[in-house]
């Protein structure tokens, strides 16, 4: 068995390099994204609803009445927020392109 060229060498130390940039990445990202969706209360009204997902309240109003959103059933128009996140990251559709 014979020693790595230099070569492979400084592939493993720039792949090495790239993942840790990914990890960090992903670390950084996951804080901002716990850090929006806890700045809002456990529940939530519709201003929340409508600035979370960047929508006009008529569209809230049609997107509340979907029986599968998430709601308090003792309290009208409020919504649990982990529920609610819940329901977006379940009812997203990601699109991959194809080449």
């Amino acid at each position: 068995m014979h020693a790595p060229s230099l070569l492979q060498e400084l592939d493993e130390q720039y792949l090495l390099q790239r993942f840790e940039i990914l990890i960090q990445q992903a670390y950084e990202k996951g804080i901002e994204d716990g850090e929006k969706r806890f700045t809002y209360p456990p529940v939530l009204k519709r201003e929340h609803l409508k600035e979370i997902l960047s929508i006009e309240y008529p569209t809230v109003d049609k997107l509340t009445r979907d029986p599968s959103f998430p709601r308090l059933t003792a309290v009208t128009a409020r919504y649990p927020r982990d529920a609610v996140f819940k329901w977006i990251e379940d009812n997203t559709v990601i699109i991959e392109k194809y080449s």
